[in-house]
């Protein structure tokens, strides 16, 4: 066996590279095992050709170092200065995944291996099996597995696209596999959906658009938007505070939506919001996600506003209140107020995002640990528990549930920076 890793990452995307971020700063002599597999596992919403596909966040805050998080705006402007990216823009996607890249590249003791299909702990290492046979000791080990997507339908017909980015990726640099002048379905209306849209009007995809979901909406735009004034943040805090249960706070926002600007309300529960779901019993949770989640996402996670101007200018773009759903025999079905009506259509892409339910699911590494009793579910059923095992972490989506925000990024630069300095700090302390 081979002299063990100080920590081993299992998993790729922006919460993998956020740790390897804040380990290269705080712990920068360990040696680290980083199990992904290919470049892929970046996440495909970062990756492909088109530029159309925009971050929804300002350039500005999307860096991954906790300690300087306008990193991703400086290494734009110091790598590419060409490109002229100035605080506020919404910049590619595809930028942000070459500064994934760049940041994942040159780290002299990062290994890059498979990824991992098991974890156990053996004496006081853990022991990691990978795909390709090996067995990986570490003293350390952090889990940024994300979720899965979204399962289709059990008879969902051949032209039902189950994965959108990857599906997106797998094109070629132009043209579409459809009709300039057919039907297009998407199932959500989320910020997928958007993107979706984008790619297929700059394909040059000049036919019907129809987007489908249970809000019947586009998730709002970014505006300028002073913060609350103290006074008015602090009757928000103690008002929040007081709040028992889903109903009492959903009437809340609204009382302040009314009164302030509601980006601003929004923006100052950023801060305190996992607070303010821990402190909710867990009734109130569950019925939050089931009538309140749509809703918040579409305030909450907004997109620049060009962008939705450009949705609502799109004459053959539509977005409605239903639901899509597939009976036994393959035939997709759009179900508005009880109706049931047939939808003809040349392609339906699938564009609900994160399956959260589906989490602890199947054969996936995270469900595994959890039936092994390495990992436990949260009450929620829709991702894991922080571990109780100091040298085990977890990080990003996988925490959704026990966590209101954890899938941003500056949610997961501050959890990276959590768990170094936590394992750090473990190192100093007097034996017993």
């Amino acid at each position: 066996m081979s002299l063990p890793f100080d920590l081993a990452i299992v998993g790729g995307g922006p919460a993998g590279v956020a740790l390897l971020v804040a380990a290269r700063t705080h712990a920068p002599g360990w040696r680290i095992a980083w199990c992904r597999g290919s470049d892929a596992a970046f996440l495909p919403a970062y990756g492909g050709n088109s530029e159309v596909h925009r971050l929804n966040v300002p350039v500005e805050r999307m860096g991954l170092d906790a300690e300087a998080p306008v990193d991703f705006l400086d290494w734009l402007r110091c790598l590419h200065p060409a490109r002229g990216v100035q605080p506020g823009q919404f910049v590619p996607r595809r930028w942000f995944g070459e500064y994934l890249a760049a940041c994942a590249e040159g780290q002299a003791d990062v290994e890059h291996r498979q990824p991992a299909v098991a974890l156990h702990r053996e004496g006081g290492l853990w022991r990691l099996a990978m795909a390709d046979g090996e067995a990986l000791p570490a003293r350390r080990v952090a889990l940024c597995l994300g979720l899965p997507g979204t399962v289709p339908p059990p008879s969902a017909p051949a032209h039902w696209i189950a994965d959108a980015w990857a599906w997106w990726r797998s094109l070629p640099e132009r043209g579409l596999p459809l009709g300039t002048d057919e039907r297009v379905l998407l199932v959500g209306s989320g910020l997928t959906a958007v993107d979706m849209v984008l790619g297929l009007r700059q394909r040059g995809f000049r036919g019907r658009i129809e987007a489908v979901s249970i809000e019947g909406a586009w998730p709002e735009a970014h505006a300028d938007t002073s913060p609350l004034d103290p006074e008015t943040r602090e009757w928000l805090e103690t008002r929040l505070d007081e709040v028992a249960d889903a109903r009492g706070l959903v009437r809340l926002l609204r009382v302040a939506c009314a009164r302030q600007p509601w980006r601003a309300v929004i923006d100052a529960l950023r801060a305190g919001s996992n607070r303010l779901w821990a402190g909710l019993p867990l009734p109130e949770r569950r019925r939050l996600l089931r009538h309140a989640f749509g809703q918040w996402n579409r305030h909450r996670h907004r997109m620049a506003s060009d962008v939705l101007a450009a949705l609502r200018n799109d004459r053959s773009l539509s977005v409605e209140r239903g639901r899509v759903h597939v009976d036994a025999a393959g035939q997709v079905w759009k179900r508005q107020r009880g109706v049931d009506t047939p939808v003809t259509a040349a392609l339906i892409i699938d564009c609900r995002g994160p399956g959260f339910r589906q989490a602890l699911a199947g054969d996936a590494l995270l469900a595994r640990l959890v039936r092994e009793g390495m990992l436990e579910a949260n009450a929620l059923g829709t991702g894991v528990r922080t571990p109780a095992d100091p040298g085990l972490a977890v990080l990003g989506a996988a925490l959704f549930g026990e966590c209101i925000e954890t899938t941003a990024v500056p949610e997961l630069r501050q959890q990276a920076l959590a768990a170094v300095r936590g394992w750090r700090e473990g190192e100093r302390l007097p034996s017993r």
